[in-house]
């Protein structure tokens, strides 16, 4: 079993979330499904083996080494205050993007800057790292298919950045340190605008790859 784990993922039943969940149960990577619906979670650890845990959101906070936040911009500030007592002390990867349903989809940051300073200073005793934006659930899904892509990653602390450069070679990908947590809210765009280079061309797995950048 990989020594990253036990990686918990609040809002683990979503896409995203999942995705990321049996990419590093792949890996060997101990992973807890944090859900608001506990049996949710439990029903969605089951597809990837007994070595998975499925909790509420709180309890797999408390229960990870490290937390990986993949809910919906809706739901993002009240599930990240209520992980404040479980993810003390502990390093949190924010993949949320503020995306804004109406007719036409678009990017709203917060007060704060990006969602994943709003996590930041919602836990102040947390590490936080932004990561995993511009990644396809659905190519993560295929696993049938080796994943393609870097991953940018912000974080002001050296100890957040490095577990979120470890989950990401985990699943397959490459790290990309993209600086400090100032920086998350490009991320978030960048995200939005995938998303429309994805319908622009009919795709639903295109993703980032920084060229000329040597591994």
């Amino acid at each position: 079993m990989s020594a990253l784990g036990p990686v918990a993922i609040v809002g683990g039943t979503g896409r995203l979330g999942m995705a990321l969940a049996r990419r590093l149960s792949r890996a060997e990577v101990q992973v807890i499904i944090g859900s608001r619906d506990p049996a949710k979670a439990k029903s969605a650890a089951a597809s990837l083996g007994a070595a998975a845990r499925g909790l509420s959101n709180a309890d797999a906070a408390a229960a990870g080494r490290v937390i990986v936040l993949s809910v919906p911009y809706a739901a993002h500030r009240v599930t990240v205050e209520s992980l404040a007592a479980g993810a003390a002390g502990k390093v949190v990867i924010d993949t949320a993007v503020p995306l804004v349903t109406g007719e036409v989809q678009h990017v709203d940051l917060p007060p704060a800057g990006s969602l994943a300073l709003e996590t930041a200073a919602l836990l102040p005793d947390a590490k936080v790292a932004a990561a995993f934006h511009t990644v396809s659930s659905a190519m993560l899904n295929d696993l049938e298919r080796p994943p393609h892509g870097d991953v940018l990653i912000c974080a002001d602390d050296t100890n957040a950045k490095e577990a979120a450069e470890g989950l990401v070679r985990a699943v397959g990908m490459r790290p990309v340190d993209a600086g400090g947590l100032s920086h998350s809210h490009a991320l978030e765009h960048l995200a939005g605008l995938l998303l429309v280079v994805n319908r622009r061309y009919r795709r639903r797995d295109l993703g980032i790859t920084i060229a000329g950048l040597e591994d």
